[in-house]
């Protein structure tokens, strides 16, 4: 952005997170954050354009985030696709908080026992809308970063 682009020509000021006190998190530090919340965005294709669709999540016994899939969406395009899952905190008053990325390759959930637990224990679905069954996702990639510190 030149001098021209803002009201006054004068430069923009420009806020760097690392002047905030950001943080890398570890692997593990970014997975223990993903419990501190529930709901989160996945992040997938939509007719091959990028799509962000809020969702509630769990993490399960292996460490793979659980998503319901609504039950308008085409639940078999979804299986084996690479996506993202990202979810934060963060406190407007202070600016302080956190954010995680998970990226890995989905699968749908096609276990009669592990769909039951789900099912009973998470994870909740978002308000009314009715599912179609899980999405699980393997964390590849998993990136935090806490902010403000």
């Amino acid at each position: 952005m030149d001098h021209s682009d803002t009201p006054n020509g004068d430069a923009p000021e420009v806020r760097s997170a690392t002047g905030r006190g950001a943080e890398q998190c570890t692997r593990e530090q970014s997975l223990e954050l993903l419990h501190q919340t529930v709901i989160g965005r996945l992040i997938h294709t939509d007719d091959a354009m990028p799509a962000v669709t809020p969702s509630c999540f769990t993490l399960d016994n292996l460490g793979e985030v659980v998503v319901p899939l609504p039950a308008s969406w085409r639940a078999d395009l979804m299986d084996g696709e690479v996506v993202g899952f990202q979810t934060d905190h963060f406190d407007e008053q202070t600016l302080q908080g956190w954010t995680v990325l998970v990226v890995g390759r989905s699968r749908l959930v096609t276990d009669p026992v592990k769909i039951a637990g789900l099912r009973h224990r998470g994870p909740p679905h978002w308000g009314h809308r009715p599912t179609r069954g899980y999405l699980s996702i393997h964390p590849e990639l998993v990136t935090g970063q806490r902010f403000g510190s």
